[in-house]
């Protein structure tokens, strides 16, 4: 494969968050020589100098992000970087651009969305009225506009 470009960054944020902005440390070119995973890449990069502040990487042949998951010096010049592809980041284009209802969030409440996690109880307004004139012996239930008027004979 010619033309293989590996970004090395640095990311400072947290993992689970969608639109990461790591900075870039540097740009290597070059071929790959072996064979490798797409999704855990493990990449043996010639390199003079430390990696010991990357920690994400990436490679825009594979169409991806990663987190850097462990840095190998394997002699002088040369290093074996382990990745994992981060999901978030490699889709967040497809993520952030997807229609949906969000279900539960840990700050924003949607009552009208049933919701395991969070105890809502609606306290029951009950108002009992009687009738100037009543019927002996019976009672009489009237609901209206979703409240229960409940009346007894007097």
């Amino acid at each position: 494969m010619s033309g293989f470009n590996i970004i090395l960054m640095n990311n400072q944020e947290e993992l689970n968050k969608i639109s990461k902005s790591p900075s870039t440390v540097m740009t290597l070119s070059g071929t790959l020589r072996e064979e490798t995973d797409i999704v855990n890449p493990v990449i043996n990069i010639e390199y003079n100098g430390t990696l010991t502040n990357v920690n994400y990487m990436h490679i825009p042949e594979f169409n991806r992000y990663y987190f850097i998951t462990k840095i190998e010096s394997v002699r002088t010049g040369l290093w074996r970087i382990y990745a994992h592809c981060d999901v978030l980041k490699t889709y967040a284009e497809a993520i952030l651009g997807t229609p949906c209802v969000i279900a539960r969030n840990q700050n924003k409440y949607n009552l009208y969305l049933n919701d395991s996690y969070f105890k809502v109880y609606a306290n029951p307004r009950l108002q009992v009225i009687n009738f100037p004139h009543s019927f002996s012996g019976y009672s009489y239930v009237l609901v209206m506009k979703g409240c229960e008027y409940v009346t007894q004979p007097s």
